[in-house]
């Protein structure tokens, strides 16, 4: 058994196994992905050799280095539940198709669980064709395949960037970069990434590559229709006023065979909220953060990293991972020192509010969508079918979900979820934190009903069982 167990393979989770077992913890890493590196470092399914290993040549040196400093790693394996027990805490697993792949019982964790993307509807977004940026990143990484030929990256944020200068780099023709936003309107935050070199030469980076290719980058406008048949044709965008309400003379149309969707990120807390640790809430966006003091949770034991803790980007969730597996190595009686990086933090932490400040959603998407566009895709919940649930008296996530089944689908509300806050807030005049999510689930992700009923079925150290032994393959 190991003393330390991380969840989340991304830059925050691997950078605390590192850090946790260079003080001699025992440490197991656990990811979803049969390859380690999460969204930023995503890697390939497997190399030119045919090679599928967790770590492969793609990841940088400093995460290579797992492979020798004696980190047990399991990829392919999600948790489903986390509970305290006696001496620690159980984690129960689950292969990415639901089967059970049995559980581990540890005395201290590290949560790096990463975020999900948020994704503002607008009326055909539903089409095949229209995925979130993440996605259509993770295809062209992960497979070494394109979305589409033509494609049109859209939404708010930094992330939009690099996605598009990817499709480039790929082959694809990117007919437009939409951002909702206009950072250039924000001097005072755009000044405050002056201190930030890392960003600015990351962000000329991709313009240059934009540039080479023609591509242009329209501020103030948002894909607000996605037209097609089988699959998406074509996509309407539309100019903006400040508070993105699409302005009646600003309208254009594109012909695309791909849209990417993006309007940044919202912290996964499902584990977190499992075992009761305390968040808090961004003012104007959907979701919480977990909350923290240097790593460190109100529960004995448990640790967080990463865009869990708040969406700050892969430079500071490496900072915060190894701080949280040094803080984790110390409370199993380590001795790991503390490093001087109260300075490197405080910095990326200045950035990523920086970058925050940059982008904020505003009110006006609403007016995006009419009453047939759909919320839950899952479900196939509509926005009229939500606003009908709020005037017969509505007034939280919760009580829209049972009204609506909006959330009760196969991605138990990580795309619906955000959207149906951000509504119920708008509709009931309070806050986001007023009226509550759908982060708190007793089953963290669709599992078969045999790994509820059997989770020792195929024990984790049983690398090959066969994922049907482990019962029926309903979900839940």
């Amino acid at each position: 058994m190991s003393e330390l167990v991380v969840v989340g393979g991304g830059p925050a989770g691997m950078a605390a196994a590192l850090a946790a077992s260079a003080a001699g913890v025992s440490v197991t890493l656990l990811d979803a992905a049969p390859r380690l590196g999460g969204q930023i470092y995503r890697q390939p399914l497997r190399d030119a050799d045919g090679s599928g290993a967790a770590i492969g040549p793609h990841l940088p040196a400093r995460f290579a280095a797992l492979r020798d400093a004696g980190v047990e790693l399991l990829t392919g394996r999600l948790v489903w539940a986390v509970s305290p027990v006696p001496g620690g805490y159980e984690l129960f697993l689950a292969t990415p198709e639901g089967a059970g792949a049995g559980r581990l019982v540890a005395p201290a964790l590290v949560l790096a669980t990463g975020a999900s993307e948020l994704v503002l509807p607008f009326r055909g977004w539903e089409l095949p064709g229209v995925t979130t940026a993440g996605a259509a990143q993770a295809l062209l990484k992960h497979e070494g395949v394109l979305l589409g030929r033509r494609v049109v990256v859209a939404g708010s944020g930094p992330f939009l960037l690099p996605v598009a200068a990817a499709l480039v780099r790929g082959g694809a023709h990117v007919a437009a970069v939409v951002e909702a936003g206009d950072p250039l309107r924000r001097p005072q935050a755009l000044a405050r990434l002056g201190a930030a070199p890392r960003v600015v030469r990351d962000a000329l980076s991709y313009l240059a590559v934009l540039a080479g290719a023609r591509v242009p980058l329209l501020r103030g406008a948002a894909v607000t229709a996605a037209v097609g048949g089988e699959r998406v044709e074509a996509v309407v965008v539309s100019r903006l006023d400040a508070q993105w309400r699409p302005r009646p003379d600003g309208e254009r149309r594109y012909l695309v065979d791909a849209a990417c969707v993006s309007f940044g990120f919202v912290p996964r807390l499902e584990l977190a909220r499992q075992l009761g640790l305390s968040d808090h809430t961004a003012p104007g966006r959907p979701g919480a953060a977990a909350r923290h003091d240097g790593g460190v949770t109100g529960l004995a034991g448990v640790f967080v990293a990463g865009e869990l803790t708040g969406i700050g980007g892969a430079h500071l969730a490496e900072l915060e991972g190894e701080r949280a597996g040094a803080a984790a190595a110390r409370y199993l009686g380590h001795g790991a020192p503390e490093r001087a990086r109260h300075g490197a933090l405080a910095r990326a932490g200045r950035v990523a509010a920086g970058l925050a400040a940059l982008y904020p959603l505003a009110p006006g998407w609403l007016e995006w969508s009419d009453q047939e566009t759909v919320v839950c895709r899952c479900e196939d919940v509509t926005v009229g079918a939500l606003r009908r649930a709020l005037a017969g008296g509505a007034r939280s996530v919760r009580e829209l979900r049972s009204v609506t089944r909006c959330g009760m689908g196969y991605c138990q509300g990580r795309t619906c979820g955000p959207i149906a806050q951000l509504l119920v807030a708008a509709a009931t005049g309070r806050a986001t934190a007023l009226v509550g999510d759908l982060h708190l689930r007793p089953v963290a992700t669709p599992v078969a009903l045999g790994a509820l009923g059997a989770p020792d079925a195929a024990p984790a150290d049983e690398r090959d069982a066969d994922p049907a032994a482990a019962g029926p393959s309903t979900v839940v």
